[in-house]
């Protein structure tokens, strides 16, 4: 099951389990409480239903307890939260603590992908098709970059003259640096 699902799902039993903690605990005789709190509970199965692909529509209060008189009758909603909470917990381990100390698995899927780019010139050709203070940059950054003992301030200082002075001057050196090993 998805990271995504699972959050999802956790957060409407959360939800529903909140709804469930407002309820009074200990009730005598007939007690009524919102019907908004009904219908809450109802969009919040609805909602459950659609992120897991589960039918929990028979745990729903039904319609004719919504309607009558802005009241539900807390004898019909409790036992509802009660077991879509229970099968919540059962389906998914919300709300249990686990006893064994079993090792957990996880399972990582990382994806890489891998860009080539065909780069069919050199710094001296840029230097070669540029005039005045470019061609001035560029020789200084292919020098420092020639070097052993390379002046990262130096290099810095260029790439960002050129990145103001041209952005597409500078989108064509970026691959050559990037093709370059560098220490």
């Amino acid at each position: 099951m998805g990271e995504i699902l699972i959050t999802k799902v956790r957060s409407l039993y959360g939800e529903i389990k909140g709804l469930h903690s407002g309820l009074p605990k200990q009730v005598s005789g007939p007690y009524c409480i919102p019907s908004i709190i009904g219908e809450r509970f109802n969009t919040a199965l609805d909602l459950l239903t659609q992120v897991s692909n589960t039918d929990y529509s028979r745990f729903k209060i039904p319609s004719n307890e919504l309607s009558r008189a802005e009241n539900c009758n807390i004898r019909v909603i409790e036992p509802l939260m009660s077991t879509i909470i229970t099968k919540l917990e059962n389906e998914y381990g919300f709300g249990s603590v686990k006893k064994d100390n079993s090792a957990n698995i996880v399972i990582i899927n990382k994806n890489t992908n891998e860009v080539s780019v065909n780069v069919d010139y050199t710094i001296e050709d840029l230097i070669q098709q540029s005039n005045g203070q470019a061609t001035d940059q560029l020789t200084q950054l292919k020098n420092e970059l020639n070097k052993d003992d390379k002046n990262w301030e130096t290099i810095k200082g260029c790439l960002l003259w050129i990145l103001n002075f041209s952005k597409d001057l500078f989108f064509k050196i970026l691959p050559l640096l990037l093709g370059q090993k560098i220490s």
